[in-house]
């Protein structure tokens, strides 16, 4: 939810313009930043009673954000797509615990 939200807000602030937003946002943008739709009223206690796991996960994001930024930075084209590649096995993982429920 707080990258949703993030991002969400990272848009805004770079594109004051909401046409241009309802332009550019596809239906890929629209389901990346769906979460940010989301209650604030139920979040944002959610975020603060779980601080710790929340701030260790941010720690971890920004960490991986900034490694990403450097390689485009660098234009290091085969670190990024192996990390890209490295990510997708987030599908077989999501894939065996949906097939478990």
């Amino acid at each position: 939810h707080i990258s949703s939200f993030m991002l969400g807000k990272t848009v805004l602030e770079i594109e004051k313009n909401e046409k241009n937003i309802f332009d550019m946002a596809g239906s890929g943008f629209g389901s990346t930043v769906r979460l940010a739709k989301s209650s604030p009223a139920m979040w944002t206690p959610i975020f603060v009673q779980n601080k710790k796991n929340v701030l260790t996960a941010l720690d971890e994001y920004i960490l991986n954000l900034q490694e990403f930024r450097k390689m485009i930075a660098e234009e290091d084209i085969d670190g990024i797509f192996q990390d890209m590649q490295n990510t997708n096995h987030i599908r077989e993982v999501l894939k065996g615990i949906y097939n478990e429920v």
